[in-house]
């Protein structure tokens, strides 16, 4: 782990770092003035919806406005140290569907984070003697042997909006170069799938199922071609969830159903999973026992609150339990995409190529690939990355290929 893996990525990492990414600046300022506009908008129908003019951006002012003047519901509202109302995202959120200035307060808070963390902050982060932006990869930044990064974080770009996705478009390849984006499918249910060993996912892995109409399809009790896509997004849920130790509760506040129905989803899954319920099991045993869980390649992660006499408020424990059922997975996960990242490096400058890794983000590998290498490279990265471990759910992955890191298109090969 530390002499064949962690020793030799200090070269990838530094490797990365120093090439750094280049970026469309002009794109990025022309996205400020657009967001600035449909901020001043936004501001301004809120104002109106309330009444009168105050600012947005003040908690307090904002509070006062909710509660005080449009009179918002407040029950399970929580209050600050002050005694105010609290207008944080969570109590907005549960604020949807009250009045319709809920949706445009969202909106103006999404869009002046998005501007003021990445559209504003890219351009001057960007070397002037290189034009790129370097990042710095921490090796040991994170309890579950995921590498993070900073100043700027490159990881936590958005992608869950379309105005989020947007802030991609900005990373661009050099001239006579391409970017070229290989993903890990689905690598911890993978790992879930190897370390249980419950024949029904593995046996879904194999066939090349869709892992989550293979669950939506056991969870609904319908065939499999009956599976709506509202379905798949529940069962998507429900296995990514599960490997956290979810409870019913847990899985009902992060989808429609209900608490109940979310225990029943969970019984459902395990009848389905059954070796998924004793591997989940087994883990909390033997964090308790011996007050560790290890990765498949032996990285290990210390939980001394669940060990027998451990005197613990229960809400801490049952955290520290479901941590300790996910740390093997995605601990993992963070395993193979090094050692993947260690042999890769090694393979593209043993074969003379010019093509280099720049960017990291969990599963996802994104090179700058010059033209006339994407023939050579893009195989090579597939076969590289799904050999890096031999698992019973084998390593799949998925890549894409185009200008820049949001306008791409599939590879196959």
């Amino acid at each position: 782990l530390f002499t064949q893996m962690e020793l030799p990525l200090v070269k990838v990492l530094l490797a990365m770092e120093m090439t750094g990414v280049a970026l469309d600046v002009p794109f990025l300022q022309q996205m400020s003035e657009t967001l600035a506009r449909r901020l001043a908008e936004l501001e301004e129908e809120i104002q109106q919806m309330v009444g009168y003019r105050f600012n947005v951006n003040s908690g307090q002012q904002l509070g006062h406005a909710l509660f005080e003047v449009l009179r918002l519901p407040t029950r399970n509202i929580p209050r600050t140290s002050t005694g105010r109302y609290s207008v944080a995202a969570g109590v907005l959120e549960s604020l949807r569907g009250t009045h319709p200035v809920i949706e445009r307060i969202l909106e103006h808070r999404e869009l002046a984070k998005l501007k003021s963390t990445y559209v504003d902050a890219l351009p001057a982060l960007v070397n002037p003697e290189t034009g790129r932006v370097h990042t710095s990869y921490n090796q040991t930044g994170t309890v579950t042997g995921r590498i993070s990064s900073s100043e700027p974080n490159l990881q936590n770009i958005p992608i869950r909006t379309e105005t989020g996705r947007e802030v991609r478009r900005a990373f661009v390849a050099d001239e006579g170069h391409l970017l070229l984006a290989s993903d890990y499918s689905q690598v911890e249910l993978r790992i879930l799938a190897h370390i249980s060993q419950d024949p029904a996912m593995l046996e879904a892995f194999r066939r090349g199922e869709d892992i989550h109409a293979t669950t939506a399809a056991a969870l609904y009790g319908v065939p499999i071609s009956q599976v709506t896509p509202a379905m798949r997004r529940v069962a998507k849920t429900t296995n990514f969830a599960i490997s956290y130790g979810v409870t019913g509760y847990g899985l009902s506040q992060q989808t429609e159903l209900t608490p109940e129905e979310g225990n029943q989803f969970i019984d459902a899954y395990f009848a389905r999973f059954p070796k998924v319920k004793a591997y989940l099991d087994e883990t909390r045993r033997r964090a308790a026992e011996q007050g560790y869980v290890e990765t498949l390649l032996g990285r290990r992660r210390y939980f001394p609150e669940l060990q027998s006499g451990a005197k613990v408020h229960a809400g801490v424990r049952s955290a520290a339990e479901r941590m300790a059922i996910n740390t093997p997975i995605q601990g993992t996960a963070a395993d193979i995409i090094k050692i993947a990242m260690v042999r890769l490096h090694r393979a593209l400058r043993e074969r003379g190529l010019r093509a280099g890794m720049i960017l990291q983000v969990h599963d996802e590998l994104v090179l700058e690939v010059p033209q006339k290498e994407v023939s050579t490279v893009a195989p090579l990265v597939r076969e590289v990355m799904e050999g890096a471990y031999r698992l019973d759910a084998p390593l799949k992955v998925d890549m894409k290929i185009g200008e820049n890191w949001l306008e791409m298109e599939d590879v196959y090969s």
